[in-house]
């Protein structure tokens, strides 16, 4: 995982500044892989309000996957 900075022109003057995080996940580790990348992403965001927000936003996504797999699972059978 590394940690990129880069500023790209947006039409015209202005510039525009962006933080990324370029990662490769080993999906033979998808639980460790997954959860450095989540950590990685929640120590570089700025206050603790937004770490919050990010989080309760993958705990619903997480959520979501998780029913559909469960109701999924019932059709199979």
């Amino acid at each position: 995982m590394r940690a990129l900075f880069r500023v790209f022109k947006n039409g015209g003057n202005r510039m525009i500044q962006r933080n990324l995080i370029e990662c490769t996940i080993d999906l033979a580790q998808p639980y460790t892989e997954l959860t450095a990348t989540i950590s990685a992403v929640i120590s570089a965001l700025p206050d603790a309000d937004t770490r919050l927000s990010v989080l309760r936003a993958l705990d619903d996504a997480v959520t979501t996957a998780l029913l559909a797999l469960e109701g999924g699972e019932e059709d199979d059978e």
